[in-house]
Order: C-alpha cells, then sequence, then structure tokens
C-alpha cells in the first residue's frame, strides 16, 4: 500500500475518533497526525532535482492580483518544478491562463475566518482533509507556501499542513507580532505548529505585495522583480475591442470603478455624478465595469450623463474580458477594489478614493491602513482620503481603514466632487 493510501486510511479513523472527543483534545489529534505524516516520509528530504510546489492562496479578487508577482518569482526561482497553485473559486478565472504554474485547483469552501474553535474546527479541519487527499497527497511537495498576511488564513495554513509538504512557508493566523508585540500563547503555537517557517515582517515592509516578497527573501529566494501581471488571452483581447469598438480613437476612455467589498470603501454615486458632469465636458468616455451590486448605480450614472459618454458594461464581462479591458484605458478613476488593482498591474494611472482619514497614516500603516496596504502598485496615483475621521468614529479604537460604521459610506463621503476633479487634471497633466 502506497504511503497516500495509508495516510486515507488513517484519517478515516482518526476523524472518526475525533468526531467523538472533546474540543480540548484537538491538540493531541494533530500531534498524532503529524507523527504519521512524519512516519509515512512526508516530511523527509525530498531527493534532489524533485520539486514539487504548492502555493495557496484562498481569498479574494484583489489581493490574488497582488500576488501574481508571488507566483512569478516562485517559478523564477524553481524553473523546472511542478507548481500547484490552489484558489477560491471567486478568483480561478484570472488564474486560469497563468503562464507560470502547472495546476490550479479550486478549494469549494468558503472558511476564511481564523476564530475557529470547538466543533467547527473539526468541521473545517476534515473538509480539508477531503480536499488533500483528492487531491495532494500522492504529490508529496517539498514546499507549501502561504503568502496571505493576515488574519483570515487559518484555511490555507491547514491546507499547507495537511498536504504532507516538507517544508510550509508562510505568515500565521496572528502575524502583526512586529507592530503590536506578542501574540496570545495558543496562537503563536498552532501557528509554529502548522508552518516549518513562521515569517515575521519587518516595520518597513508595510505594503502587502511587500510582504509577499519578503516571504521568498526570508528563506534565502531572490526577488528580481516587483510588479504585478494580468494573465488573459486573445479572445478575452477581442471581445473587449468588440466592446469598445464604438469609442472614438481620439477619446480618452476613463474606467469608473464604482464598486467596492465594503459598504464604507464606497464612494456616493450621486457625488462622483458631480465630478463625472464636469469632466464629461472634455473629449472623454467613462467606461464602468462591474458586478451585480454595481448595475443600480451604474445605470444611474449612464441616465445622467450625455448620450455616448458613457459605456456601462457592468455584468456583461467576464473577469478576464474585464482585465482586457482595463488593459486598454487611459486612467482609472474609482473606490479602492480588486479593479483598482488590476488597473495598477495594467500600469493604467489612477485616481483612487479611500476611507482612511490622512491624520491616522502613521499609526501602525502596515497594519490598519488600508492606504499603506493597499495602494495601487507601481503605478502613477492620486489618492484622494477625508483629512479627518468623523465625529462618530474619530473617538473610537483603532480598527482597518479606520471608518466604524459597517453599513454605508461614512468617513469616505468627505471628499468632496471638486477634489476628484482636481486630482484628475493633476494626474491627467503629468504625461
Amino acid at each position: 500500500m502506497q504511503a497516500h493510501e495509508q495516510l486515507d486510511q488513517f484519517f478515516g479513523e482518526f476523524f472518526r475518533l475525533m468526531s467523538q472527543a472533546d474540543p480540548s483534545t484537538y491538540n493531541a489529534f494533530l500531534n498524532r497526525a503529524e507523527a504519521e505524516f512524519r512516519r509515512l516520509g512526508y516530511r523527509e528530504e525530498i531527493p534532489a532535482g524533485v520539486e514539487n510546489i504548492l502555493i495557496v492562496r484562498l481569498d479574494v479578487i484583489g489581493d490574488m492580483i497582488l500576488t501574481s508577482g508571488f507566483i512569478r518569482e516562485v517559478r523564477r526561482n524553481f524553473p523546472q518544478a511542478r507548481i500547484t497553485l490552489v484558489v477560491s473559486p471567486l478568483v480561478y478565472p484570472i488564474v486560469e491562463l497563468c503562464p507560470y504554474v502547472n495546476e490550479i485547483l479550486i478549494f469549494n469552501e468558503r472558511f476564511f475566518n481564523s476564530h475557529f474553535n470547538g466543533k467547527n474546527f473539526f468541521i473545517l479541519l476534515e473538509k480539508l482533509a477531503i480536499f488533500c487527499r483528492e487531491n495532494l497527497w500522492w504529490k508529496h511537495f517539498s514546499i507549501a507556501f502561504s503568502p496571505q498576511w493576515g488574519t483570515d488564513n487559518l484555511a490555507g495554513l491547514l491546507i499547507c499542513w495537511l498536504s504532507g509538504a516538507r517544508e510550509r512557508v508562510g505568515y500565521g493566523t496572528n502575524p502583526y507580532e512586529s507592530w503590536i508585540g506578542k501574540p496570545a500563547p495558543e496562537e503563536s503555537e498552532l501557528d509554529n505548529f502548522l508552518l516549518t517557517r513562521n515569517i515575521v515582517t519587518p516595520k518597513s515592509a508595510v505594503a502587502e505585495i511587500e510582504k509577499h516578497f519578503y516571504l521568498l527573501e526570508a528563506v534565502g529566494l531572490e526577488v528580481n522583480q516587483m510588479h504585478t501581471e494580468l494573465w488573459f488571452g486573445e479572445a478575452d483581447i477581442l471581445q473587449a475591442c468588440e466592446l469598445l469598438k464604438g469609442i472614438p480613437s481620439t477619446c480618452k476612455k476613463i474606467l469608473l470603478g464604482i464598486g467596492a467589498g465594503d459598504a464604507r470603501r464606497r464612494y456616493p454615486v450621486e457625488k462622483y455624478l458631480i465630478a463625472l458632469k464636469e469632466l464629461v465636458k472634455k473629449n472623454l468616455v467613462f467606461v464602468i465595469v462591474g458586478g451585480k451590486s454595481e448595475l443600480e448605480d451604474a445605470k444611474f450614472i449612464e441616465q445622467n450623463l450625455p448620450r455616448g459618454k458613457v459605456l456601462n458594461l457592468v455584468g456583461k464581462t467576464t473577469l478576464r474580458e474585464t482585465e482586457a479591458i482595463i488593459s486598454q484605458m487611459d486612467f482609472y478613476l474609482g473606490n479602492d477594489s480588486g479593479v483598482t488593482h488590476m488597473a495598477a498591474a495594467a500600469q493604467i494611472p489612477c485616481i483612487v478614493l479611500y476611507r482612511e482619514a490622512v491624520d491616522k497614516e502613521d499609526f501602525l500603516p502596515g497594519f490598519v491602513s488600508e492606504v499603506g496596504r493597499f495602494p495601487p502598485w507601481q503605478t502613477n496615483a492620486v489618492i484622494l482620503r477625508p483629512d479627518y475621521q468623523l465625529e462618530d468614529c474619530a473617538n473610537k479604537p483603532p480598527t482597518y481603514g479606520w471608518c466604524h460604521v459597517h453599513d454605508r459610506p461614512h468617513c469616505i463621503t468627505q471628499i468632496t466632487p471638486q477634489e476628484i476633479i482636481a486630482g484628475f487634471y493633476q494626474l491627467a497633466t503629468s504625461f
């Protein structure tokens, strides 16, 4: 019986017993599983020249765009390796044509919360073990990377451990050690169990993408280039050209990003319209992209601007077609979102609106700063932000992005349409 078949047999009994056990005994179960991985040779040195590498990234679109450079640099360091990438269903389309990996797997369960305990942890662990049994155990990985930095990366760390990889390199579930002191002992204990190299970033690594590259450097690998990439194909380019063909070649094309994954990051569409009505007097066309949640706002803008000045593509393109469209734009104007990072990857000049107040930018920027951690990377950009938090946020404890209201635009509403107009002219005249 081969090692992966023995491991399958072991985990069948393992989860039967674990399902009946008290959660307080789970650590003992994890240690027993680790001993089985070692007994079956999974943690032994892989023969020279045989490299199977695993990269796990289970979050959303913008984060995946920012990880594109990391994947490229892994390939640069291991040109002959077989690289497997595990992603969420949401981002699969934008990595499907990645030239740096041999295989892409989708983990369908959205368990991205690190605060699992009790039976919830058991359920997560069992689902991940089934995924690894079906996809990973027989491949015998030499190294697994988990470049996600934050408190929502437990599923990725567990996949790295359960994959059987000899080395597991990544950031723990509480990676803020260098910013706010030591993590809770039980958290660091779990991190150090799952990872053979639990990396701690220096305070100089503020932007998320810098943390990705630091992970490689921390284990002695080289980083030659730090740009991000978009991966789309000829069919996507042809469709983009077809959709954009009605725009005169003399017009500047402005990509308008009115969506965002958090209501607090959405600038009010009525305020956008005030700025757009002024900008639309110039020789330009606004191109709106997005998903179902942007349909109503996109229609509002389309109905309130002159005919021929708006191309509304919301809900009409795939993610890769959206990337191809973005690559043909002259400017990006919009909220901090995945589309922002697509535009930056295409080297499109960006005007980006953030909710985070300027007066908070020096407080733990690599931890709580949205602007510090997720700026438009390596492109010309104008960042628009409120000067101060609104009063009902100002006296509350620090939080990521600093705005405490959860269900609507709040601190971001202080940015004025006039600032957007001025930002556009500042960016446009810099070329």
